[in-house]
C-alpha cells in the first residue's frame, strides 16, 4: 500500500506542472524576423526580391531567382533586373543561418510557380527580361558538399509565368498563369512515372486566371487541391481581381465550386498575387496579396498613358495622379484568413505585423511558416525572411486537473483491492469465473470502444459521413455466428488461450504460430492505442505528448499487474458508463449550443451531405454499402474468432450461456454507442459551421476535434472527467492488450519451455512480470512514434487488424468447418496468406476495410488446397474439434480425454 501511495504522488507531481489558468482558445500568431536576405552581386544592402522560387529540402530553405529595382522606383527611371542567384537557409537551434553557395540558375527567372519535394524544389516557368519562360529545374540541396545541385525535368508545354503550383503523392500541379495572356491551363507532371511527360488535365468551372495559389490539404478522406483567387485580363485591357475558390479532387479527377472568398464577417474578397500554405488537420492560411484598389486605378492610368491620344497636359495629370496614389499607397492585404476545407467557413486570424508582401512564396520547415521576401509596394521589395508560429494557448484547468488525478487513482486503487483475489494464473487469466455476464459484456464492447472509437469516429463523421456506420453494426449481425462456431470450442475445452485449440485441431507448430502473430500485433497495437489518445490530449490539455504517453502506460501497468483480468474488467464497466454518458452529454449541450431549430438542424445537415448513410457504388476503393458490410462482417469474426483480447472475456463468466449472454450484450451495444457517435461527428460539423472561430489551426490532427470541442466548450469539471475518461478508454485497450499477451506468453510458451515450473506462485510472478515487459514495451514504442505523422489512425488501426489478423481468423474457421485440412497445410497457408496480403496492400486500391476479409479467404482456401498435398487427420484425432463432431452436452469439460489424447 506504501508504495502504491508513493507512485501515485509521483503521477501528482508530473502532471501539476501542467496546471493553470484557462486562457481564450484562439492560437496566437506569433511572428519574428527570422532572418535578411544578404544583398545582391555590387550591392551594399539587400533590396529583396519579388517573384522569388522558394522551396524546403532535407531541411534547408532554397531561394532562387527573382526580380527588384535595383536603380530606382519604376516611374522614376528604375528599370526592372531579373536574378539567377540561389539562397540557402538552414535552421539550427540558435536560428536562420545562411549557407554561401555559388550554384546559380542557368538563366534568369521570377514568377514562376514552384513546389516543395522529397526529392528537392521543383522551378516551373517563371519570366524575364525576354517574357513568359517553359523551363523546369529541379534544385536538390547535397548534404555533403552543402551546395545546391540543378537538375532539368521535361519543359512545360508552353511559356507560362505566375502560375499556381501544388505537389501531392508523388505529382505536380500547374494552374493558370500568364502565356500570351491569362490561361486555364491546368497541367500535371507525375514524378513516379517511367516516362516524365506534362498531361493536361481539365479546367475549373471558372475563368481564367494568374496570380492564383493552389494548396494541398485535405478535404476529410485524402488530400484535394484548393485553387483561390487571382487576376485575369479583360477586354478593356486592364485586370479583374478574382475572388472564386474551387477544389480538385485528384483521386475522381474532378473540379469542384467553393464560393467565394470571404474576410470572416461575410463580406468577399477578390484578392491576387498572395500567397497560402496548409496549417493543422484541415486549415489554410492566406497571406497578403492584391485587392482591387488602389492597383486597377493605377492600372487604368498606366494604360492611358501607354496610349498617344493625351495632350501633354493631360499626360501631366495623369502623371501626378499616378505619383500621389504611389506615393500614399497604403500597402497590401493585411489581414490573415483562414479556410477549413471541411466546413468550407472562413475565418480572420488578426493582421500581419508588418508590411503585407504580394507575389512571395510561403513555405514550412518543421514548426514554422516562413514568408520569404517579396514586393511590399509597387517597385519596392522586403529584403526580410518572416517566420510564423502557431502557439497553442489552451490548457487544462485546476480543476479539470484534479478530476483527472482522481479518476485516474480510482483506477489503480480498484487494480490494488482486486489483487486480494488474485491467487493462481487462473485468477489473474480468467478471474475464477466469477465475473457476471453483463460485466463481461460491458468490457467486450469496451474494449472495442476505446479511445479510437471515441475520438476517431466522430472526427470521420466531422470529415465525412454516415457511410461507416453499418461497419459498427456488423458486431450484431455477426455474434449469433460467433455463438453458434466459436464459443462452444473456446468454453467446452475448457481452454485459457484461443490458440491452443490450435494445437489440438492442428498441431503446435501452427499453435506456436498463431500465438507469435498475436503477441506481435498486439504489441504493434499498443503503440497506436497509446499514441492516438496522446496527441489529442497533448493539444487540449498542453501536456507534452509523451508525458500523455507515460501517464497512460504507467498507470495501466499498475493496476493490470495487480488485479489482472479481473480489473481490466471492471475498469471496462467505469470507463464504458463514463464515455457513453459523457459522449451523450455532449452530444446535447452541441445541439443546445447551435441556437437552431430542429427542423433548420435536420436541414442543413442534410443538405451538407453529412447524413448520406449509403454509398451504392460498385467503388471497392472506398466506403460503398458492400466493402462496408464485407469488411465489417470478416473483420468482426476475426477479432471475435482468434483475438485472444476478446476470447479471454468470454472464458471469465461461470459457463458457456452466461458467456453467450455477454457476447450479445456487447453487440447489441454497439447500436446505441453508434448513433451516439456519429450524431456527435455531423453535429461537431454543425457547430464549428456556425463558430468557425472556435476550430483552431493548432489542431494538427482530425481525430483531436471532439476533444478539442469538450475542452473548450464544456463546463470545467465536466470537461476533466471526460478527458479521463479518454485516458481510461486508452488504458483499457492497453490494459487489454498486456494480460492477453501475458496470458498467451505465459500458457503457450512459458509452460511449455519450462515444464518444471508447475506451482501457480511462480507462473503467477513470471505473468506478472511478463505484464510490466509487455506494457513498457508497448509504451517505448508509442514514444519511438510520436515524431511519426500519421493521418487517421483509425484507418491505421483498421487496416493493421485485417492486414494482418484476417489470416489467423481463417485459419480457426477453416479448422472449425472443415474436416479435411491439417497442420502441413494450415502452416502454408499463413504464408501464403500473407503474401496475398502484402500484395493487396502493395499493388491494388482495395479499401483498408477489405484487408480482413482477403485475410480470411485466403488463408482459408490455401489451407484447404495445400492440406490436399498431406494426409488427411484421422477423424479419432479430430473428435469434438470441428463443427461436424461438435456435441451438444452443458458439461464444458466433456472433452478431457480428447485433450489427453492430443498429450496435453
Amino acid at each position: 500500500m506504501k508504495n502504491l501511495l508513493s507512485i501515485l504522488l509521483l503521477l501528482l507531481v508530473l502532471t501539476a506542472h501542467a496546471v493553470g489558468q484557462d486562457m481564450e482558445n484562439l492560437p496566437v500568431l506569433n511572428w519574428e524576423k527570422a532572418a535578411e536576405l544578404t544583398p545582391d552581386e555590387g550591392s551594399e544592402q539587400a533590396l529583396g526580391y519579388a517573384g522569388m522560387y522558394t522551396g524546403t529540402h532535407k531541411g534547408t530553405v532554397i531561394m532562387a531567382g527573382g526580380a527588384n529595382f535595383p536603380n530606382g522606383l519604376p516611374w522614376k527611371g528604375g528599370d526592372k533586373k531579373w536574378w539567377n542567384q540561389v539562397k540557402v537557409l538552414r535552421k539550427s537551434k540558435k536560428g536562420y543561418t545562411w549557407i554561401p553557395q555559388n550554384t546559380k540558375l542557368p538563366k534568369n527567372l521570377a514568377y514562376g510557380g514552384v513546389v516543395s519535394t522529397e526529392n528537392g524544389v521543383i522551378l516551373l516557368g517563371g519570366e524575364n527580361q525576354q517574357g513568359p519562360q517553359n523551363d523546369v529545374y529541379r534544385l536538390v540541396w547535397n548534404e555533403k558538399t552543402k551546395e545546391v545541385q540543378i537538375e532539368q525535368l521535361p519543359d512545360l508545354p508552353k511559356p507560362i509565368s505566375h502560375g499556381a503550383a501544388a505537389y501531392t503523392d508523388g505529382k505536380v500541379y500547374l494552374a493558370g498563369g500568364v502565356s500570351e495572356g491569362t490561361t486555364g491551363s491546368f497541367y500535371m507532371l507525375d514524378l513516379m512515372s517511367d516516362h516524365l511527360h506534362w498531361q493536361t488535365l481539365p479546367q475549373w468551372p471558372g475563368p481564367e486566371r494568374s496570380h492564383a495559389v493552389l494548396v494541398v490539404q485535405t478535404g476529410g478522406e485524402y488530400e484535394n487541391l484548393y485553387l483561390f483567387g487571382g487576376r485575369r485580363n479583360t477586354k478593356f485591357g486592364h485586370s479583374e481581381i478574382l475572388s472564386d475558390a474551387y477544389r480538385f479532387d485528384p483521386k475522381n479527377n474532378e473540379w469542384k465550386s467553393l464560393g467565394e472568398i470571404e474576410d470572416g464577417f461575410g463580406n468577399v474578397l477578390p484578392i491576387s498575387a498572395f500567397s497560402a500554405k496548409a496549417a493543422g488537420s484541415g486549415h489554410i492560411l492566406l497571406f497578403g496579396g492584391v485587392g482591387p484598389e488602389p492597383f486597377n486605378t493605377l492600372e487604368k492610368i498606366s494604360l492611358k498613358l501607354s496610349g498617344n491620344n493625351q495632350s501633354s497636359a493631360e499626360r501631366d495629370s495623369l502623371t501626378k495622379e499616378r505619383d500621389y496614389l504611389l506615393s500614399l499607397h497604403p500597402g497590401f492585404h493585411k489581414q490573415i484568413l483562414a479556410f477549413h476545407t471541411v466546413t468550407k467557413a472562413w475565418t480572420g486570424l488578426g493582421e500581419l505585423p508588418f508590411d503585407a508582401p504580394a507575389d512571395f512564396n510561403a513555405v514550412s520547415l518543421e514548426n514554422d511558416i516562413l514568408l520569404a521576401s517579396g514586393e511590399t509596394a509597387p517597385g519596392k521589395r522586403s529584403p526580410y525572411i518572416q517566420k510564423l508560429s502557431i502557439v497553442n494557448q489552451q490548457q487544462f484547468g485546476t480543476l479539470n486537473y484534479i478530476v483527472l488525478g482522481g479518476y485516474l487513482g480510482i483506477l489503480v486503487v480498484m487494480g490494488f483491492f482486486i489483487s486480494k483475489k488474485q491467487h493462481n494464473v487462473a485468477d489473474f487469466f480468467k478471474a475464477g469465473g466469477r465475473v457476471p455476464w453483463w460485466a463481461a459484456g460491458i468490457s467486450v464492447f469496451g474494449t472495442q470502444l476505446s479511445a479510437i472509437t471515441f475520438m476517431a469516429i466522430p472526427a470521420k463523421t466531422f470529415s465525412t459521413d454516415w457511410t461507416l456506420f453499418f461497419l459498427l453494426m456488423t458486431i450484431i449481425m455477426i455474434s449469433p455466428v460467433i455463438i453458434a462456431l466459436f464459443l462452444p470450442f473456446f468454453r467446452r475445452l475448457n481452454l485459457t488461450t484461443a490458440y491452443e485449440y490450435l494445437e489440438l485441431r492442428f498441431n503446435r507448430t501452427v499453435r506456436n504460430l498463431g500465438s507469435l502473430i498475436y503477441v506481435t500485433l498486439q504489441f504493434g497495437r499498443l503503440g497506436i492505442v497509446l499514441l492516438l489518445p496522446s496527441l489529442a490530449l497533448s493539444v487540449v490539455t498542453g501536456m507534452s505528448v509523451e508525458l500523455c504517453i507515460l501517464i497512460m502506460g504507467v498507470l495501466s501497468i499498475l493496476y493490470t499487474v495487480l488485479g489482472g483480468i479481473e480489473a481490466v474488467i471492471w475498469t471496462d464497466v467505469i470507463q464504458v458508463l463514463v464515455l457513453l454518458g459523457g459522449a451523450l452529454v455532449s452530444l446535447v449541450l452541441m445541439v443546445y449550443h447551435m441556437d437552431m431549430e430542429w427542423s433548420s438542424i435536420k436541414e442543413l445537415a442534410l443538405d451538407s451531405g453529412k447524413m448520406r448513410i449509403f454509398d451504392t457504388s460498385f467503388d471497392f476503393t472506398g466506403t460503398a454499402i458492400w466493402v462496408v458490410l464485407i469488411g465489417g462482417l470478416a473483420s468482426n469474426l476475426v477479432q471475435y474468432g482468434s483475438d485472444q483480447t476478446v476470447i479471454q472475456r468470454y472464458l471469465t463468466t461461470k459457463d458457456e450461456k452466461t458467456a453467450a449472454r455477454g457476447i450479445m450484450t456487447g453487440a447489441w451495444m454497439a447500436l446505441p454507442s453508434a448513433l451516439i457517435f456519429f450524431a456527435i461527428g455531423t453535429a461537431l460539423y454543425l457547430f464549428y459551421l456556425q463558430h468557425p472561430q472556435d476550430l483552431s489551426p493548432v489542431i494538427q490532427n482530425t481525430d483531436s476535434i471532439f476533444p478539442w470541442y469538450i475542452v473548450t466548450q464544456l463546463p470545467q469539471g465536466v470537461s476533466g472527467l471526460l478527458i479521463a475518461a479518454v485516458f481510461a478508454a486508452a488504458m483499457s485497450s492497453l490494459d487489454s492488450s498486456m494480460n492477453s499477451v501475458a496470458t498467451v506468453i505465459t500458457t503457450d510458451f512459458y509452460k511449455r519451455w519450462f515444464p518444471s515450473q508447475k506451482e501457480e506462485g511462480k507462473q503467477l510472478t513470471f505473468a506478472r512480470w511478463v505484464t510490466v515487459a509487455i506494457g513498457v514495451g508497448g509504451t517505448l514504442l508509442a514514444l519511438m512514434m510520436a515524431s511519426m505523422g500519421i493521418p487517421s489512425l483509425w484507418d491505421q488501426f483498421n487496416m493493421l487488424i485485417g492486414l494482418f489478423a484476417g489470416g489467423l481468423g481463417g485459419i480457426f474457421l477453416i479448422g472449425i468447418l472443415s474436416r479435411s485440412v491439417n497442420g502441413q497445410g494450415a502452416v502454408f497457408g499463413l504464408v501464403a496468406s500473407a503474401l496475398v496480403q502484402i500484395l493487396v496492400k502493395y499493388q491494388t486500391d482495395l479499401s483498408i476495410h477489405l484487408y480482413a476479409f482477403t485475410g480470411l479467404v485466403s488463408a482459408m482456401l490455401f489451407t484447404y488446397l495445400f492440406s490436399l498435398l498431406f494426409q488427411k487427420p484421422s477423424p479419432k484425432s479430430i473428435e469434438g474439434l470441428t463443427i461436424h463432431s461438435l456435441k451438444k452436452e452443458k458439461e464444458e469439460k466433456q472433452y478431457e480425454g480428447v485433450m489427453a489424447y492430443r498429450g496435453k
